[in-house]
Parts: structure tokens; C-alpha cells; sequence
């Protein structure tokens, strides 16, 4: 394992000295065991440590809130190794695959309510049962962690939280309707072709089966996106042209 003197660390994390001294002040950083002579010897936790303290700042946390935070879920282990928030943190985790798993106490900052708006528990419950979150005692984990991320982006332009769910729930609804008819079409077509209650007898029957599923299935993938775009065009065309006509008059009535 690496180690390093103050300076030495200071420098490989990108902050200065003073910020290592002031953060084990505040006991974000632990204070080093090891000495050589008088110096303090720091290692490869102390420089993880320091890299989610500075990620965790660029993205509004405050140094209390950071505080709170250590002191809440330090059990003796590495910060890193508890959740892996370092690669939560650090890493952009809207691009992220997997779930990302952090303290239910985050997500108010996460999700861009912060102090004036906390993510309450009715929020919670909608949020786990539209399957964006899963909820572990005093974790939560985000299932869907780039669709959650676009809702921070949005926070930042004055979106509140509940019309987030409110908007997405009804797209979702949306969605179950086109899956029945697809998966409707599906079955209809089959029962036409084959009878009530058929299945496939031959390897050839079940392969030839699942090709066709497969197809409209990406037939409805296709058509919703693709339609989505031309639908969205569409509507930004014709609210942008009311807009500005609205805006016109306004201008007018103010000259």
C-alpha cells in the first residue's frame, strides 16, 4: 500500500494541506496512526477518503452534511468498502448499468430536493413501486440510477419532485397500453395462424415463434422511439408557436 506525507497526499488527491489538516479536524479524514519521526503517514484510505470528500463537494454536499454522514455509517471499516461509494460518487452514475446503492439519508441531496424539501415517505413508497428504488433498511438503492440523475438535472431548473413521478407514472401508463396491444397483436396473430390454445411442437415451431416475438418486439421498441421523437417535435413546434405568440402580446401590451 502506497503512503504518503501530508503534502504527498495533499497533492495526489488535488486539494492543499490545509484542506487535509481542516477535514481531520472536522473528523471527516482519520488522523493517521503512523508516524516517521514527526511526521504523520497517511496510505491509500486517506486518499480514497479525500477523493469522495472533494466528488461529494463539487456536488453540493456540504461539509456538514458530509460530516453527518461518516459519523452516521462509520463502523470502523473504509468508507469504500462499506457501500462502495467511491465508485458511486466519483464515477458518473447516471451512465452506470447497475444499481447504485447509498444511505437513505443522500438521497435529498441526489435527487435535488435538499433541505427545504426532503423526499418524504410518500414520495419514497410511489418512487419503490414505479421500481427506480429499493429500499434496505437505512440504504436505498437506485435501479435506475440514469433516469433518477436526469431528475437531479431537472431539480436544478425548479422541477419538484412529486411532478417528476407525477409525469413519469403517466408515462409508464402509457407504456402498459402499447405493451398490451403489442403483446395483444402477438397473441391474436397466433391464434389466427394456429388455433386457440396452440404451442409449438418442433425445435423449428418454438425457434421460428421466438424470431417473430423478437421482431415485434423491436417493432414496438422502434416505433416508440422513433414516434416519440416525431411526437416531441411536434409538440415543441406547436406549444413554442403558442408561446411566442402569448409573449408577443405581452410585449405589445408593455410597449
Amino acid at each position: 500500500m502506497a503512503e504518503y506525507r501530508i503534502d504527498d497526499l495533499a497533492q495526489a488527491a488535488g486539494t492543499t494541506t490545509r484542506n487535509v489538516r481542516a477535514y481531520q479536524e472536522k473528523g471527516l479524514l482519520p488522523t493517521p496512526t503512523r508516524r516517521s519521526g514527526r511526521a504523520l503517514i497517511y496510505d491509500e484510505t486517506h486518499l480514497a477518503r479525500l477523493r469522495i470528500i472533494d466528488t461529494l463537494l463539487q456536488r453540493g454536499f456540504t461539509i456538514a452534511h458530509i460530516a453527518d454522514f461518516i459519523t452516521s455509517w462509520e463502523t470502523g471499516k473504509d468508507l469504500t468498502e462499506i457501500l462502495g461509494l467511491q465508485n458511486a460518487v466519483t464515477a458518473t452514475w447516471g451512465k452506470s448499468e447497475e444499481p447504485v446503492e447509498m444511505p437513505r439519508e443522500l438521497l435529498d441531496t441526489v435527487l435535488g430536493e435538499g433541505e427545504e424539501h426532503q423526499v418524504d415517505s410518500d414520495q419514497l413508497e410511489r418512487l419503490e413501486k414505479l421500481g427506480l428504488v429499493r429500499l434496505h433498511g437505512d440504504t436505498a438503492e437506485l435501479t435506475r440510477p440514469d433516469l433518477l440523475e436526469t431528475f437531479a438535472a431537472l431539480s436544478t431548473y425548479g422541477f419538484r419532485l412529486p411532478g417528476l413521478i407525477d409525469l413519469y407514472a403517466a408515462v409508464v401508463d402509457r407504456l402498459d397500453d402499447i405493451a398490451r396491444l403489442m403483446v395483444g397483436a402477438t397473441k391474436d396473430h397466433i391464434v389466427e395462424e394456429h388455433g386457440p390454445g396452440w404451442l409449438p411442437d418442433t425445435d423449428a415451431e418454438t425457434a421460428a415463434t421466438t424470431e417473430m416475438i423478437n421482431h415485434l418486439r423491436d417493432l414496438g421498441v422502434r416505433s416508440i422511439r422513433d414516434g416519440l421523437d416525431q411526437a416531441l417535435d411536434r409538440a415543441l413546434r406547436s406549444e413554442l408557436s403558442a408561446y411566442l405568440e402569448t409573449a408577443a402580446r405581452r410585449r405589445a401590451q408593455d410597449d
